[in-house]
């Protein structure tokens, strides 16, 4: 490591232990009072302001974290003071608006958050304090999820290409909900009293917010002696140092020369593919476990009232069977519950709102919605727990929270599990979404579980099929019928764009489909079956016609298959993870294997034979695959396409193989064939 660099490193960190040993309080005079610029005083940065670099250093990025520093104090309750220093350089005039405003996001149900001064650093090494009286609190804007979360707002006087803006602030609690009590800093405190953890990331937060690339990033975390940590790295190298310093644990972990991680279309979440430090003090994911199913049951969660008890009598009253029961009770909380957050004060983020509030709001989060379930199925007779699981990421095996979502697990006769998911099951086949292949889960319960993930499905589970029968014409002018249809996450994704519209709009909703196959194209008839059946797969049958579909010339027509245009006029509604490129550094993440089968029967016109039909393509291999041919049929032509992908989760290493296979189902060219009238038979 270079000797400039490891100077760098130590002025940050000295900066930080400073900062974080005054508490943050040395405040200028002129940060209270009002803006001021200190013409005489020199700042402190400028050389590490200068040293940073411009935009050609940071791949023509608009700014750099010149550093990045947080200390965190945790006491034995869990409760966590952070003090947090960050200098940000503007690099390009566009990071000039970017740092028009600075924002600092907090709960306060969970937490609060003081600013201990803003100031701007001038390129000619003059200081700039920004007048916290200026300060605005205003809500979050917020979209489903109303839990009252607020930000604080401070505005920045113009800045220039060469400034840096200097922000120090402080935070207590952490980022979700946590117990009420009466003092003012008990009531931060975690309901897993006595226990702490993070997930520290290095490039990107766990919010899945962009951050600029960084020269330095530094994270320290001071425990009690009596709370030893255990962590671990992932996704990258990340310096780390453990230290004894009066009587405490001390935890630093630091990485430099940080690029931006710019999430790419169809990748997981960035903590997959970021480098990040998972920390905790908690021993064991059993331990979780039984604290999730205690906090939950101490709260009376999942008590019913006479009013539930009627509804799930009335709802199972025609089944003979515990499948039936399953199914009837999932499908009624997941259709029947809207989501849409709203915050029940004391105990809201980590325990599940009571079954009876969600019956009677009919509205909750994923957590409010498996309540339900969890509830109801009780009522019926069933043991069931709640379910702590993450959502388009994985979850790795240091015990430190890293969920997003909560489903429902009900105990079978042989003590394993049947996983449920209210949330993700609307308009959805199975009882439990496919789209959820691979996921990690921790069920609470009085046993204590250990960290498991749900198993994986074949592609060939996940199938959409687009059936076609088409008639030409000796103009060119095309008609026929396409059946749509799938299996489990297929039949999902046939349903959802109707699901997702009035009934009155099903209609638009198809010719808008064969507009984008070919402007010309007509709706004839459609008919749909029933989309609140879920014991047997949705269908769109669709009667078209293309005046002038195929170029005719002389004796000599050409012909595309329609089937392979109307199938990318459906784009991810048709099961194609659309949006990749040839060049990739990120994994792909599709949450599920998935196929997608194309037949188009062609009746040619009289007279008309295949003078040349396009060659069979084998490309890609194991884990993403495109096969097609033509044959000749009586009376005319068939195609027969499978592409299927054999994982949710791909690897920039094994990406040229996903790319050669969905470049060859875009490639709808390479399927045309050549007819020709009084052609060989």
């Amino acid at each position: 490591m270079h000797k400039h660099l490891l100077s760098f490193i130590l002025a940050v960190l000295i900066i930080s232990v400073c900062f974080a040993q005054d508490g943050g309080s040395q405040k200028l005079k002129g940060t209270i009072a009002g803006s001021t610029t200190d013409k005489s005083a020199v700042s402190p940065y400028k050389d590490l302001i200068s040293g940073a670099g411009d935009a050609k250093d940071w791949e023509d990025h608009n700014t750099v974290l010149v550093f990045d520093s947080t200390w965190v104090a945790v006491d034995t309750t869990g409760l966590s003071h952070k003090r947090i220093h960050t200098l940000t350089k503007v690099l390009k005039p566009e990071g000039i608006a970017e740092l028009r405003a600075a924002r600092f996001d907090y709960d306060p149900a969970s937490n609060k958050i003081e600013i201990s001064r803003a100031r701007v650093h001038r390129k000619d090494g003059t200081m700039e304090d920004l007048n916290l009286k200026q300060l605005v609190d205003l809500p979050q804007p917020t979209h489903l999820i109303y839990w009252g979360a607020r930000m604080k707002v401070l505005p920045v006087p113009p800045l220039e290409v060469g400034d840096a803006l200097d922000l120090e602030y402080t935070t207590t609690g952490f980022a979700i909900a946590y117990l009420a009590s009466d003092g003012e800093e008990e009531r931060y405190i975690p309901p897993m009293r006595g226990t702490y953890y993070e997930v520290v990331m290095f490039g990107s937060n766990v919010l899945e917010q962009a951050t600029p690339p960084m020269k330095l990033k530094s994270h320290t975390i001071v425990m009690p002696a009596s709370m030893p940590a255990q962590f671990e790295t992932y996704n990258g190298e990340v310096y780390a140092a453990t230290l004894f310093q009066d009587g405490k644990l001390l935890y630093h972990f630091w990485k430099e020369n940080i690029p931006a991680y710019e999430e790419a279309i169809r990748s997981p979440g960035p903590s997959d593919f970021v480098p990040k430090v998972v920390f905790t003090n908690v021993k064991s994911w059993a331990e979780k476990s039984r604290w999730f199913y205690n906090v939950n049951e101490n709260a009376r969660a999942f008590e019913w009232n006479d009013d539930i008890k009627r509804e799930v009598d009335k709802i199972t009253a025609n089944c003979k069977t515990d499948t039936c029961k399953l199914y009837a009770l999932l499908h009624w909380v997941a259709q029947g519950i809207r989501y849409s957050g709203i915050s029940m004060g004391e105990g809201e983020g980590y325990t599940l709102h009571p079954g009876i509030m969600t019956f009677n709001d009919r509205a909750g989060v994923c957590k409010d919605i498996a309540g339900m379930l969890v509830t109801m199925l009780r009522a019926a007779g069933y043991t069931t727990y709640p379910v702590m699981t993450m959502a388009g990421a994985r979850v790795e095996r240091i015990p430190a929270d890293q969920f997003n979502h909560c489903v429902v697990a009900v105990r079978k006769a042989d003590g394993s599990f049947l996983m449920l998911d209210p949330t993700w099951s609307p308009f959805n086949t199975e009882l439990w979404s496919n789209a959820e292949s691979e996921q990690h889960i921790v069920v609470g319960s009085p046993e204590g579980e250990d960290l498991s993930a749900i198993g994986k499905f074949t592609s060939e589970n996940n199938d959409f099929s687009i059936t076609m029968k088409s008639r030409l014409d000796a103009d060119g002018n095309l008609s026929g019928t396409v059946v749509l249809e799938g299996k489990s996450y297929g039949d999902a994704r046939v349903r959802r764009e109707f699901s997702d519209n009035g009934q009155d709009r099903w209609d638009q909703v198809v010719r808008s489909r064969l507009s984008k196959a070919d402007p010309a194209a007509e709706l004839v008839k459609v008919t749909y079956g029933n989309i609140w059946d879920f014991y047997k797969p949705f269908t769109v049958t669709i009667d078209f016609r293309v005046p002038g579909y195929a170029r005719v010339v002389g004796k000599r027509m050409d012909y595309t298959p329609f089937v392979s245009k109307f199938m990318w006029a459906g784009g991810p509604q048709h099961n194609i993870p659309t949006g990749l490129t040839k060049d990739r550094t990120q994994p792909v993440f599709t949450y599920n294997p998935r196929q997608i089968t194309l037949k188009e029967t062609v009746q040619l016109p009289p007279g008309f034979s295949a003078r040349k039909l396009a060659d069979e393509r084998d490309i890609g291999g194991e884990i993403a695959h495109l096969k097609s041919n033509w044959k000749k049929v009586s009376g005319g032509i068939e195609l027969n396409q499978v592409w299927r992908l054999r994982d949710r989760w791909i690897g920039p290493k094994d990406y040229s193989e996903v790319w050669k296979a969905y470049k060859a189902l875009q490639n709808t060219d390479d399927l045309a064939v050549t007819l020709e009238k009084g052609g060989a038979k």
